[in-house]
């Protein structure tokens, strides 16, 4: 299935014209080719799902991740059923097994800064719905493959985890005398060519399809990073009889642990950042009683009953958010980094002043599930 959106009202992310740490978004600049997306999802034959994203007037520049933005360069955010899964530095990714049933897949196009770009307020996205079947015998596994023998010359893989100004880590990993073959991944074997396994501490965590990935959370503590060459149908490579693969050592602190578990550097959930504490006060605070505007959204098992509304917002107004939940979470307002904690009985009912204009989401911080959005003008 192929699903191709230049701008997507329905999915507009936060500010229009001014750019917020992690959550909000930012106009193409006047005189800039506008960037378009389109994307497609195709069930893979082993296991999981092969995205391809094809981008126009846009450079993926993983090596500028988490710094200022610059006109028509950035990377993608994965979003699966509103929830981030990572951030994509390549034209292909592969997502991993879904339950049964419908899903959608949507990217969109993100800045350097994590703000989402975006033309007059709509972010530039694309979504795709797939189905997924039954996983009882339908996943196969490729553990059973026995290894295969490179020809000459032998390849080889070399590895490197750069830091992220946000927190965390980018994986690079370069093979050499060996191409990348994301569109053949679970087909034939062809000599010298297939992808990537990403093992952390022996087990294996994702399949790369690119020489940059984004690397996930992980505790405190000493970690073996792996990445192994494998052939298109899933076999360990080896020359003269040795695995082709590279391993390297990453000590993560308390700290770093403490962030990521928190949601930063950008990671699978939530948008990451330096956001507040759940209840701390923030400069756009106000008091319920001055609200001119209350707008009420109830989650029931995590998911905003009716969906996700877009409401309206006078500028400049107090606004008042009743939220009520039947799970512990709390509720963030991107741009206004305001966090409040909810849980079953204990409603999150608390009011702002809209001063900032633009399309802002309402979300659940630990799982990252869209709520709300606030078209303020």
């Amino acid at each position: 299935m192929l699903a191709s959106v230049a701008c997507s009202g329905d999915d507009t992310s936060a500010a229009n014209g001014s750019h917020h740490d992690h959550g909000g978004s930012i106009e193409v600049a006047e005189g800039v080719p506008v960037p378009t997306i389109a994307i497609e999802v195709t069930e893979d034959p082993v296991e999981g799902w092969n995205l391809r994203v094809l981008t126009t007037d846009f450079k993926i520049v993983p090596e500028n991740v988490s710094t200022a933005p610059i006109d028509g360069e950035g990377h993608m955010h994965l979003y699966v059923d509103g929830e981030k899964m990572s951030r994509l530095y390549g034209e292909w990714h592969h997502i991993g097994p879904l339950a049964p049933g419908e899903h959608e897949v949507r990217v969109e196009l993100s800045a350097n800064d994590h703000s989402a770009m975006a033309v007059d307020g709509d972010i530039i996205d694309a979504t795709d719905v797939i189905v997924a079947q039954d996983l009882d015998g339908h996943a196969m596994g490729h553990d059973h493959v026995e290894p295969r023998e490179a020809p000459q010359p032998h390849p080889s893989v070399i590895v490197e985890l750069v830091d992220d100004p946000a927190g965390g880590w980018s994986l690079h990993a370069v093979p050499s005398n060996f191409r990348l073959a994301p569109e053949n991944a679970s087909g034939a074997h062809v000599d010298g060519e297939g992808h990537m396994h990403l093992y952390v501490n022996g087990e294996k965590v994702a399949r790369v399809y690119e020489t940059w990935y984004q690397m996930p959370p992980l505790p405190a503590g000493t970690h073996e990073i792996t990445v192994a060459l494998q052939t298109n149908d899933h076999a360990p490579i080896t020359a003269a009889g040795t695995t082709v693969e590279t391993t390297i050592t990453l000590e993560v602190s308390e700290d770093e642990a403490t962030l990521l578990a928190d949601g930063g550097g950008d990671g699978g959930h939530g948008d990451g950042g330096d956001h507040a504490m759940a209840g701390a006060p923030t400069q756009y605070d106000a008091d319920i009683a001055d609200a001119v505007q209350t707008i009420m959204v109830d989650v029931v098992g995590g998911a905003p009953v009716g969906g996700v509304q877009r409401v309206a917002v006078d500028l400049g107004s107090v606004v008042a958010l009743m939220v009520t939940s039947d799970i512990a979470e709390e509720v963030h307002v991107h741009g206004y980094d305001i966090l409040r904690a909810v849980s079953e009985g204990n409603p999150s009912h608390f009011a702002f002043t809209a001063e900032i204009p633009g399309v802002f989401e309402v979300e659940f911080e630990g799982s990252g599930r869209l709520l709300l959005q606030l078209e303020i003008s």
